[in-house]
C-alpha cells in the first residue's frame, strides 16, 4: 500500500528505464524497513521488555561489547503467543541495532544454549551480513525488475490486444506484474536461498568461535528439528533451505569441537581422562 503508488509514479516518470529506477526504489524501501523494523514495527506485533538483570544478561552484553555491537540492553519478546519456536536476533541498521530473544528460547534453552544462539546472531552483525545481504539481494532485485520489464513487454506483444493492456504504467497491468514477480521469485529460489544459507553458515562458525559451546549449539539444532526437517536430501537442502540443515549445523559444531578438543575449556566439557 505504501510502495505501489510511489512505484507507479516512478514508472510513469522514467518510462523505458522504469525497471532500473523501480529496482532502486525497492532496495531503498528494503533498507528503510530494516532500519525501522526493530524500533517501530516489531513492537506492533509483540511485547518487548528488558531482560531482567542476571548472569546470563551480563554475558550476552559482554559478548555484544566484545564484538562491537552498539547495544546496551537485551530485550525479551513474548513470542510464545504465536508459536513455540526458539529464536533470537540482533536486528537493525544504521544505529538502530537491538538485541532480542524470545521467551521460548529462555524457557526451553539452558543458559549455554541461549549464549550459543546469541553468538550466532551477534555474528550476523559483526560480519556485516545486513550490508552484504542488501548488496546481494539488491542484485537479485535488479535482475528481477529486468525480468519484469522483459516479461511485461513480451506478454503485451502477444496478448495485449485481448487484455487491453499496452503499457506498464497502466494500473490494469498490475496483476501481470505480480504474476511475473511470482514466476521470477520461484525461479530465483535456489539463488536467494543459497545467499541466505552461506550467510547463516558463516554466522554459525562465528558463534562457535565467539562462545565456544559446540554441544549447546548442537542441542539447539535438535530443538529446531521439531519444526524443521533435520536431514533433508542434498538437492532439497541446496534448493529449498535458507539455513543449513540441522544435520549440517550439528556436524559443523562437532567438527569445531574435534579441532579444539585440546583446548582446556573444551576438554573439560568433554569429560575426557
Amino acid at each position: 500500500m505504501v510502495l505501489l503508488p510511489v512505484l507507479y509514479a516512478v514508472i510513469r516518470g522514467t518510462r523505458e528505464f522504469w525497471w532500473v529506477w523501480g529496482a532502486g526504489l525497492a532496495i531503498a524501501f528494503q533498507i528503510l524497513v530494516i532500519v525501522i523494523w526493530p524500533v517501530f514495527i516489531s513492537p506492533l506485533f509483540n511485547h518487548y521488555a528488558p531482560l531482567p538483570d542476571s548472569p546470563l544478561k551480563t554475558k550476552i552484553l559482554s559478548l555484544a561489547r566484545a564484538n562491537d555491537v552498539p547495544a546496551d540492553n537485551v530485550w525479551l519478546v513474548d513470542a510464545s503467543r504465536q508459536s513455540n519456536r526458539v529464536s533470537a536476533n540482533v536486528s537493525g541498521f544504521l544505529g538502530t541495532a537491538r538485541i532480542s530473544l524470545t521467551d521460548n528460547l529462555l524457557k526451553q534453552g539452558s543458559p549455554d544454549e541461549v549464549l550459543a544462539v546469541m553468538g550466532h546472531e551477534v555474528g550476523h552483525y559483526a560480519m556485516g551480513h545486513v550490508t552484504r545481504g542488501i548488496l546481494l539481494m539488491g542484485l537479485v532485485t535488479l535482475v528481477g525488475f529486468a525480468f519484469l520489464h522483459w516479461g511485461f513487454w513480451f506478454a503485451c506483444e502477444v496478448f495485449g490486444g485481448q487484455w487491453q493492456v499496452r503499457k506498464v504504467s497502466e494500473v490494469a497491468g498490475l496483476p501481470l506484474l505480480v504474476a511475473l514477480g511470482a514466476i521470477f521469485l520461484f525461479l530465483a529460489t535456489p539463488v536467494t536461498n543459497s545467499i541466505s544459507r552461506v550467510i547463516e553458515y558463516q554466522a554459525d562458525i562465528f558463534g562457535l568461535n565467539a562462545v565456544r559451546k559446540p554441544e549447546a549449539f548442537a542441542q539447539v539444532m535438535l530443538k529446531l528439528s521439531t519444526y524443521r526437517k533435520l536431514e533433508p536430501g542434498q538437492w532439497e537442502e541446496s534448493i529449498f533451505y535458507d539455513h543449513p540443515s540441522g544435520r549440517t549445523r550439528i556436524e559443523t559444531a562437532m567438527r569445531w569441537k574435534k579441532e579444539h578438543i585440546a583446548d582446556p575449556d573444551i576438554r573439560d566439557t568433554a569429560n575426557l581422562p
